[in-house]
C-alpha cells in the first residue's frame, strides 16, 4: 500500500498523466476526418505522449530521435489546428450561465498544489518535487470541478482541450527543449567562455561595464532559451560570481534576484517565451503574432536599463 501511495506521489505518475492526455488528444485528432493535418499533427502529439510516459525508462538516444521526429513533422508544416470552432463544440456557452462561478476550476489549482506542497513539508519531503506533483493534483481535479459545473461531458472536456491544446501548436513542447537547453550550457561550461571574453574587453575595476555585461548577458540569453530561470545558472556560475560578487564583496541575494529579474525583460522581448508572447496572439487571433512583443518591447528595454542602473548604485554606494 505505501508503495502505490509512494508512486502516486511521484513526478512520473504526473508525467504519465499528462502524457495519457495527450494521447488521447492525438487519438481525437485521428478520428477528425475533417482535419486538414490530421495525420501529422495526431503523429506528433503521440509522440510527445509517449516521451511523457516513458520518458523515464526509454535509453536517451531513442528519446532524442523521438524529439527530432517531432520536429520534422512541424517543419514540415503538418502540425495545425482541428476544422471545428472550439466555441461550438463544447460546454463553454452552458458555462455562460455561471457567473463569476466558472473561475473555480481555475482557482482549484494553485489552491491544491499549494496544499500539496505543504503536506510535502509536514512529511520531510521535497517542497518543490510536492508543488509539481500538487499541480498535476489540481489540474485533475479542475476538470472534475469543470465539469460538475457545466455538466459537460468527458469527450466534450477533451474536445475541448485538444483544441485549444491545437491553437497552441508545436510551441509546446518549447519548454522542455528550453530547459534542456540550459543545462547544455551549463554543461559546456558557456558560463566560463562568457567570462573569459568579458575580462578581455571590459576594463579591470570598470564596475559599471561589468554590471552591463551581466545584464545584457542574462537578457541575451533568456532571450535565447525563453526563461530567465534556465539561463541563470550560465550567468550566474561565468559573470556574476567571479566577476562581481567576488571581487566587490557584493550581497549574494541583491546581486542573484536583480540578475535574474534583468533576464526578465528578455522574456518581453523573444517568441522563445511561447508561453507569455506567442500563446496569448495564437488564442485571442491576433493578426500579427509578433503582435504581444512589439506592444512590449519599449517596456522591457525600460526596466532592463533601470535593472542595470540599480544594480550598479547597489554595488557602488551600499
Amino acid at each position: 500500500m505505501s508503495s502505490l501511495v509512494s508512486h502516486l506521489l511521484s513526478l512520473e505518475a504526473v508525467y504519465a498523466l499528462v502524457g495519457t492526455v495527450l494521447l488521447v488528444f492525438a487519438g481525437l485528432t485521428f478520428l477528425d476526418r475533417r482535419h486538414s493535418h490530421r495525420l501529422g499533427t495526431g503523429f506528433f502529439w503521440l509522440t510527445f505522449g509517449v516521451i511523457f510516459i516513458f520518458g523515464g525508462i526509454l535509453p536517451s538516444w531513442l528519446t532524442g530521435l523521438l524529439v527530432i521526429a517531432m520536429v520534422a513533422i512541424d517543419g514540415a508544416g503538418r502540425v495545425s489546428r482541428g476544422s471545428d470552432d472550439i466555441r461550438s463544440t463544447t460546454p463553454l456557452q452552458k458555462g455562460r450561465r455561471l457567473g463569476d462561478r466558472i473561475f473555480l476550476p481555475v482557482l482549484v489549482i494553485p489552491i491544491v498544489t499549494f496544499a500539496t506542497a505543504a503536506a510535502f513539508r509536514l512529511s520531510g519531503l521535497d517542497v518543490s518535487r510536492g508543488a509539481l506533483v500538487g499541480l498535476g493534483f489540481g489540474s485533475v481535479a479542475a476538470m472534475i470541478v469543470g465539469l460538475a459545473l457545466t455538466g459537460g461531458t468527458v469527450r466534450e472536456m477533451m474536445q475541448a482541450g485538444r483544441r485549444l491544446n491545437e491553437s497552441m501548436g508545436a510551441v509546446n513542447i518549447l519548454p522542455q527543449l528550453l530547459a534542456s537547453l540550459g543545462v547544455i550550457f551549463t554543461a559546456a561550461h558557456v558560463g566560463d567562455l562568457i567570462a573569459g571574453g568579458i575580462q578581455q574587453i571590459v576594463p579591470d575595476g570598470n564596475l559599471f561595464l561589468l554590471v552591463l555585461a551581466n545584464c545584457f548577458g542574462m537578457a541575451l540569453f533568456t532571450i535565447v532559451m525563453g526563461n530567465s530561470f534556465a539561463a541563470f545558472p550560465v550567468i550566474a556560475t561565468g559573470v556574476l560570481v567571479p566577476l562581481i560578487i567576488k571581487p566587490y564583496g557584493v550581497n549574494p541575494a541583491m546581486a542573484a534576484i536583480l540578475t535574474l529579474t534583468a533576464g526578465s525583460s528578455g522574456t518581453l522581448m523573444t517568441p522563445m517565451a511561447a508561453n507569455f508572447n506567442i500563446v496569448p496572439a495564437a488564442l485571442l487571433e491576433m493578426r500579427d503574432q509578433y503582435g504581444v512583443i512589439k506592444f512590449q518591447l519599449p517596456f522591457a528595454l525600460t526596466i532592463w536599463s533601470l535593472h542595470v542602473v540599480l544594480m550598479w548604485l547597489f554595488i557602488k554606494f551600499l
